[in-house]
C-alpha cells in the first residue's frame, strides 16, 4: 500500500493528486430508479428528526434495519469492515464520514460501520421521489440535499448541529455513483468546508472490491465488498476559509487514495 507521506514528499505526484481531487465532478448519473412522486425541499424542512419520539422510533427501527443489514450484506454483498480501531478517538465526538460511491449499497455498508452512532447521510433529493423506499430512508437518517440557498444554508446549520451533538453526517464528495469503480473521482468541496467551519475531523472510508473466495465464490459472481475505515484527518487550525477546507479535502483525498492503491 502507498505510504500518504511519500506523495506529501514527492510534489509532482501530490500535485497530480491535487488535480485530479479539484477537478470539476461529473454531474451524469450512471444508476436511475424510478421517479413517481413529487418532493422537493422546502423552507423550515426538519432534516433531524430529533425531538424524543421521533428519535426512540429512529433508534428502534435502527436496531432492527441493523441485523438485517448484517444479515444481507455479509451474505450477499460478502462484506467485510476493516480498521474500527480508527473509530476510538471519535467515540464522543461528532465528525464528518466520506466515502467513494461504488456500490448501490455501499450507503449501508458504512451505515453498519457507524451503527454507533446516530448517523445523518446526505442523499440527493431525487432519492425522495422514489416510491417504496422513501419513507424508510427519511426515517433512518436519509436528509435531502436541497437545491436552493436558503434551503441549503438550512440545512448547513442543521448538520452543524448535528455534529457539535456527536452525530455523524455521511457525504459522498464525489456526488454520484459508479458501480465498482477501482479509482477515485473528483471531491466536491462541501463536506470539507462543513468539517473545517466547525473544526470538526473527517473519518475517510474507502471502499473496495475483492475476488469471491472459500464460501463466497461456490455462489458470487461478481466481487466482494470491503469497506475500510481510516484513521480520521483534522483540519489544520494554522488555516481558515477556503484554504482549511482546501488542505483538508487533498489530505483526505491522499489517504483514500493510498488505501485504494494496494
Amino acid at each position: 500500500m502507498t505510504d500518504v507521506r511519500e506523495l506529501f514528499d514527492n510534489p509532482e505526484e501530490l500535485e497530480a493528486l491535487r488535480a485530479v481531487c479539484e477537478a470539476e465532478p461529473p454531474a451524469e448519473h450512471v444508476v436511475h430508479l424510478p421517479e413517481t412522486k413529487s418532493f422537493s425541499v422546502p423552507k423550515g424542512y426538519d432534516y433531524r428528526l430529533n425531538a424524543p419520539v421521533q428519535t426512540f422510533f429512529h433508534r428502534l427501527l435502527w436496531n432492527i434495519v441493523v441485523l438485517l443489514l448484517v444479515i444481507i450484506d455479509t451474505v450477499f454483498f460478502g462484506l467485510r469492515i476493516e480498521g474500527r480501531e480508527n473509530l476510538r478517538p471519535l467515540k464522543r465526538r461528532g465528525f464528518v464520514s466520506v466515502s467513494n460511491h461504488v456500490h448501490m449499497m455501499d450507503c449501508t455498508a458504512v451505515a453498519l460501520a457507524l451503527s454507533h452512532k446516530r448517523l445523518y447521510t446526505a442523499t440527493l433529493e431525487s432519492n425522495f421521489r422514489i416510491p417504496g423506499i422513501r419513507h424508510l430512508v427519511r426515517a433512518l437518517g436519509g436528509v435531502p440535499l436541497p437545491r436552493s440557498p436558503v434551503c441549503m444554508a438550512e440545512f448547513i446549520a442543521s448538520m452543524r448541529s448535528a455534529i457539535a451533538e456527536g452525530c455523524a453526517v455521511q457525504i459522498y464528495p464525489e456526488g454520484v455513483l459508479l458501480p465498482y469503480a477501482d479509482t477515485l473521482r473528483p471531491f466536491h468541496k462541501g463536506a470539507f468546508t462543513l468539517a473545517a467551519s466547525i473544526g470538526a475531523p473527517v473519518l475517510p472510508i474507502a471502499v473496495k472490491f475483492r475476488k469471491p473466495r472459500g464460501i463466497f465464490a461456490l455462489y458470487k459472481r461478481k466481487p466482494c465488498m470491503t469497506l475500510m475505515i481510516l484513521p480520521p484527518v483534522w483540519p489544520d487550525a494554522s488555516l481558515s476559509g477556503t484554504a482549511a477546507a482546501r488542505d483538508l479535502r487533498l489530505r483526505v483525498f491522499c489517504e483514500m487514495f493510498c488505501a485504494l492503491s494496494d
